[in-house]
């Protein structure tokens, strides 16, 4: 019964058509998935001092097949954003990570991701009302 829920709420969320950045969300464009393994987990934070501690809104949801269209809302009032991803393929909640402390599982963020991982300089975006896209990494 709960995976009929998730499911059918990601399906709401794929269906769904955009919105406007007025209206306090914004559609994200999730590119290089692995399909239909895990979940794909989002967060979203507001500001250099939130970032990677308190994020304005999170979304996790069953991943789909290569590419996703995902509504994020929670963004009210906001004229950018930065977004860290990663497609949790073992459904434990966490990014998995090997000895030295490297991503094993995909992970993406918006804006330019840095070689060290995503920051709120490098990856916040204006919500402009356009798509904002983000590819995993392999």
């Amino acid at each position: 019964m709960k995976t009929a829920c998730l499911l059918a709420s990601a399906l709401w969320l794929v269906a769904t058509p955009p919105v406007s950045a007025q209206d306090g969300c914004a559609v994200v464009e999730v590119q290089n998935l692995r399909p239909r393994q895990g979940h794909l987990m989002l967060a979203a934070y507001g500001s250099a001092e939130q970032f990677r501690k308190t994020p304005l809104t999170q979304l996790r949801l069953p991943a789909a097949d290569g590419t996703m269209r995902v509504q994020l809302c929670g963004l009210a009032g906001r004229a950018e954003v930065a977004l860290v991803l990663f497609q949790d393929l073992d459904s434990d909640g966490r990014l998995a990570t090997s000895l030295l402390g490297l991503p094993t599982e995909p992970w993406g963020s918006s804006g330019t991701a840095g070689s060290l991982g995503p920051s709120w300089e490098r990856g916040r975006v204006r919500l402009d009302g356009s798509v904002i896209v983000v590819r995993l990494s392999a």
